[in-house]
């Protein structure tokens, strides 16, 4: 397929990202409470860890297939233009956990949910629970997650979950996802596009809900998601 001009103005992509991010933004400087102790083992809690595994794995697959899928319907892609979205996209995930991962190292803060497990003197001082190993810290978390007698989603998220919060890798998955395909459908077929921003944001406070991650860490991950697929959706835009 020929390159044409994309119609994606620089307002549409301002107000697409303020949508993202504003939201969070207003987290980030409210005081946040990531659960409450008698909240833990009431069942409305699954719901945001449903939100949650959508861009888990395999859920992260399942999303991008179907929003890939979605995309080819509306846009009426052929096979090349097609091929050429999913290897952008593919790029963009990728960049996105490493840039993630690297931040995370250089970071090392502690997840919400951990040094509320040390308040309550579950796991040992917060720095020697990141000296042991990963295996020794998700054993930790296994025996506090029993004593306090969680739902076994929850206490098996606990236990894989024991690396550092910031960034949210969850989060900038979503996000990136919501701005490349939200923008891409902006400039050729805008029905719809407004729910993807909802449904990221709705994984971003899942993710604090359930005391993954502080509403910093899910600010700065929208705006790392919103730089490099703003990037990724122009490469594809100007090509196809």
């Amino acid at each position: 397929m020929p390159p044409h001009s994309p119609s994606l103005s620089r307002s549409q992509v301002l107000a697409f990202t303020t949508l993202l991010i504003l939201p969070l933004l207003l987290l980030a400087i409210l005081p946040w409470q990531p659960f409450l102790t008698g909240s833990l083992q009431s069942g409305w809690l699954w719901w945001p860890y449903a939100l949650t595994r959508m861009v888990d794995i395999p859920g992260i697959g399942i999303s991008a297939a179907l929003l890939l899928l979605l995309t080819r319907q509306k846009l009426q892609l052929d096979r090349s233009s097609l091929l050429a979205l999913a290897g952008a996209l593919l790029v963009l995930l990728a960049g996105d956990w490493l840039i993630k991962s690297i931040i995370k190292h250089l970071t090392e803060e502690p997840r919400p949910y951990l040094l509320w497990l040390e308040s309550q003197s579950l796991i040992p001082a917060i720095k020697s629970f990141y000296a042991a190993s990963t295996d020794v810290r998700s054993e930790q978390v296994h025996a506090a997650s029993q004593l306090l007698a969680l739902p076994q989603w929850l206490g098996n998220h606990w236990q894989k979950e024991v690396n550092y919060a910031f960034p949210s890798g969850h989060s900038i998955a979503a996000m990136s996802l919501a701005q490349f395909f939200g923008l891409i459908w902006l400039a050729r077929a805008p029905a719809g596009v407004w729910l993807l921003p909802l449904w990221a944001l709705g994984i971003g406070l899942s993710r604090m809900v359930i005391g993954m991650h502080w509403p910093t860490d899910v600010l700065a991950s929208a705006i790392l998601g919103s730089i490099t697929a703003l990037l990724a959706a122009r490469w594809w835009l100007h090509r196809y």
